[in-house]
């Protein structure tokens, strides 16, 4: 099955979390919009500027209409890669993540791979059901990582172990093992890499900033 990045991340996520609002957590949600703006890369929809800011380059393809929101955001104007990772995930209500996770989940669906139902309470939790079988290959790819592995699993590794999913896929040894691989990754693909954690990083620190912010102004 022709799956993308951020598919292969999202099943992957699904099937440690259960519920479909455990993809919009905190380091989660990060990732996942991080992937999405990988997969546009890869794709030649985006690229980044003389400046370091991501632009549209080209159309986006089909496979990725999910990403045509962050697409259309770019469109308007160039962004640092953080700055679209923070202003895609950190909002007040949240519908930008929501409505990213809806989607891609819509996608998953359709291909017949996840099963989405609402629990019957007030909390109204979608509860998720994925066939995690169709990424498997991917998965013992991430627990062996070397030269010989293709850069979209090299990404998803980056990705899973960036979101902390890793460790709910991994053995401690596999973990170790990948922590190691993907630091000694000093290939042509390592800038990519280190890019996408940066990324993570930065949006996750002007988070926490945030938090601070508002909680001294409520002292």
């Amino acid at each position: 099955m022709n799956l993308t990045t951020t598919e292969k991340y999202t099943i992957a996520v699904l099937g440690t979390q259960g519920k479909l609002s455990g993809l919009q957590r905190r380091e989660r949600g990060l990732c996942l919009v991080a992937s999405c703006v990988w997969d546009m890369i890869q794709a030649n929809a985006v690229t980044a500027d003389e400046k370091g800011k991501l632009m549209v380059f080209g159309p986006l393809p089909e496979p990725l209409s999910y990403c045509a929101p962050v697409y259309e955001m770019l469109a308007k104007k160039p962004r640092r890669p953080e700055r679209v990772v923070l202003d895609y995930r950190n909002t007040l209500t949240g519908k930008r993540i929501k409505a990213l996770t809806e989607t891609i989940a819509d996608n998953l669906i359709d291909k017949s791979v996840l099963v989405v139902e609402r629990q019957s309470s007030l909390r109204k939790a979608k509860l998720c059901h994925v066939d995690t079988t169709v990424i498997a290959q991917d998965i013992a790819a991430v627990k062996h990582i070397d030269e010989t592995v293709p850069q979209e699993q090299i990404m998803l590794a980056v990705l899973l172990l960036e979101s902390k999913a890793a460790k709910k896929l991994l053995s401690k040894k596999e973990l170790s093992c990948l922590k190691k691989a993907l630091k000694q990754a000093n290939s042509d693909f390592g800038h990519y890499i280190r890019h996408i954690k940066n990324m993570i990083l930065a949006a996750e620190i002007a988070i926490l900033v945030s938090i601070a912010a508002a909680a001294s102004q409520a002292i």
